[in-house]
């Protein structure tokens, strides 16, 4: 048993062998002592394997002339663009609880203005909210970017 510590090509017990040839799936180093179906060199690996393996894609038709995509592009794409209008609004007030500005300048920052998380009519006028920040149309294509707290409802 003492030379067993010493070589550690020599098996404890029948399921360790010495692998000859075989590589990590993951990285890539050579499995030197393991079972003889052993696929990675330690539990880091094969965790990392796993995890980035390619998910079978379940994909949904959005229109007649737009193509396919899977459900996880399809909400990873919108959350981009919830992200993207909650920063063009962040930037927007830099700090301040609110402000105007002109709906085409919104736009040109790369607003879209049919997504939104919420809308609230609480107050008689119509607000359109990207998480926290929101805004309502005034007069002359002037909209008004308001800051709500933020609550913790989920």
């Amino acid at each position: 048993m003492v030379k067993a510590l010493f070589y550690p090509c020599i098996a404890v017990s029948k399921r360790l062998i010495m692998k000859e040839g075989k590589l990590c799936l993951d990285c890539g180093t050579p499995i030197k002592v393991g079972r003889k179906d052993k696929k990675f060199c330690d539990d880091t690996c094969r965790t990392n394997y796993n995890n980035n393996r390619e998910k079978p894609v379940k994909t949904i038709t959005v229109g007649a002339e737009t193509p396919e995509v899977s459900i996880p592009d399809f909400i990873k794409g919108i959350n981009e663009v919830l992200y993207n209008n909650r920063r063009i609004l962040d930037e927007f007030l830099s700090g301040k609880d609110s402000d105007r500005i002109k709906a085409r300048d919104l736009s040109g920052r790369g607003f879209r203005f049919k997504f939104f998380t919420s809308c609230d009519n609480s107050s008689g006028e119509d607000y359109w909210f990207c998480y926290d920040l929101g805004y309502k149309e005034g007069d002359n294509d002037w909209l008004i970017v308001i800051r709500r707290p933020r609550e913790a409802t989920y």
